[in-house]
């Protein structure tokens, strides 16, 4: 896949758990447009997974924390590694790569070289009143934003934001989607005895995982599939609480924790629950959700970026007030109580919504579009 004469690009992510669980198809994708493409993150373990072998990819770690001195020591090997490769393009994914790479001195790069960044999603919210750290991290995403030749958005608040607040730069929405056989994946059966949910993503506080079984806890007789675990460079995973708070609510025999789903397993899973369930505190445009609305499960999200973009309140599922398990287990016991004609209902606009909107190939051709935009393919 990366043995094309084309120009290099260098995608950059923080961790190699984004890279697998969300860039590898449309790495593929630019290598058959004719690009090279290398991957630049930290590896999960002592070494990458096979899966990122075709982009040969290499080692380099940012802290989470704008210290300086690990960020300096960060952005010289990156310069280094932009120095020897010479990309036609570096590609950022993640705040935690984007911020600091952004500061390294364009001079410092070879001449020509591109700088793109896709928005999986901010670290602030837009939703006032601001806290006083999400305005700090908005200045500094509008100052960076200049020193990008296109700033790509999933999420269309955030790209409606960068735009009225005049960030500088070439601003494109290529949105999110997932792959055309997420919409085979068999309707599920509307008699819901018992409801199983599903819950997917990493195991950690901002996912709202802790505030989901309390919620369960007042909803008896749901089920919940918990498909995720952390990754070894989290600092906020929860899952030994997670653990624990299941058999302190008594919801043992309701939870079980399926850790790490591979991408081609994860369809069975979904199609084994009725309707996916997000409580995140942050979101970009959640991929996970995505899957479920292709997949004809309506879904229990929070009332934050991305989430609402993807959910419309009693349509295709229900938003809920983030870091309220009491709304969210209303939510919850709305969907298991639901008549058998209106959980159809929810499914098939479910589905619907989702492939008018959300297929990947669609995505794709919008970030080919951006790369002949700036120069970097013919």
């Amino acid at each position: 896949m990366t043995t094309a004469a084309g120009p290099t690009v260098l995608h950059i992510a923080a961790v190699e758990y984004s890279v697998r669980t969300l860039l590898l198809p449309q790495l593929a994708a630019l290598a058959r447009a004719g690009c090279t493409v290398r991957v630049a993150c930290a590896p999960e373990g002592e070494a990458f997974h096979a899966d990122l072998a075709p982009y040969r990819p290499v080692p380099l770690t940012f802290s989470r924390s704008l210290r300086p001195v690990p960020i300096t020591g960060a952005l010289v090997r990156l310069a280094a590694l932009v120095r020897r490769e010479r990309p036609a393009a570096v590609h950022l994914h993640s705040p935690a790569a984007a911020l600091p790479v952004r500061l390294l001195p364009r001079g410092l790069l070879p001449a020509g070289t591109r700088v793109l960044y896709t928005v999986h999603g901010f670290s602030h919210q837009w939703d006032e009143p601001m806290p006083a750290r999400d305005r700090r991290l908005e200045r500094l995403e509008r100052m960076l934003a200049g020193r990008t030749d296109a700033i790509l958005f999933q999420s269309a608040e955030d790209f409606t934001q960068a735009g009225a607040r005049g960030y500088r730069s070439r601003l494109r929405l290529i949105g999110n989607g997932v792959e055309d056989h997420w919409f085979s994946v068999p309707a599920p059966d509307p008699v819901r005895e018992p409801l199983r949910l599903l819950f997917v993503g990493r195991i950690v506080r901002e996912k709202g995982v802790l505030e989901l079984l309390e919620a369960l806890a007042r909803v008896p007789g749901v089920e919940l599939g918990v498909a995720g675990t952390e990754i070894p460079s989290e600092r906020t995973g929860v899952l030994a609480e997670a653990r624990r708070e299941v058999s302190r609510l008594g919801l043992d025999g309701r939870v079980r924790f399926l850790g790490h789903v591979d991408a081609d397993r994860m369809p069975a899973v979904v199609a084994d629950h009725h309707a996916l369930v997000l409580p995140s505190h942050r979101e970009g445009m959640p991929r996970s959700l995505i899957e479920g609305l292709a997949a004809g499960r309506p879904c229990v999200a929070t009332d934050i970026r991305g989430c609402r973009e993807l959910v419309d309140d009693g349509v295709n599922g229900y938003l809920v007030p983030r870091s309220d398990p009491a709304a969210l287990a209303g939510a919850i016991r709305r969907l298991a109580e639901l008549p058998a004609d209106d959980f159809v209902r929810l499914s098939t606009a479910a589905r619907v919504g989702a492939e008018s909107s959300n297929r990947e190939s669609a995505v794709f051709e919008r970030v080919v579009a951006v790369y002949r935009e700036v120069g970097i393919l013919p």
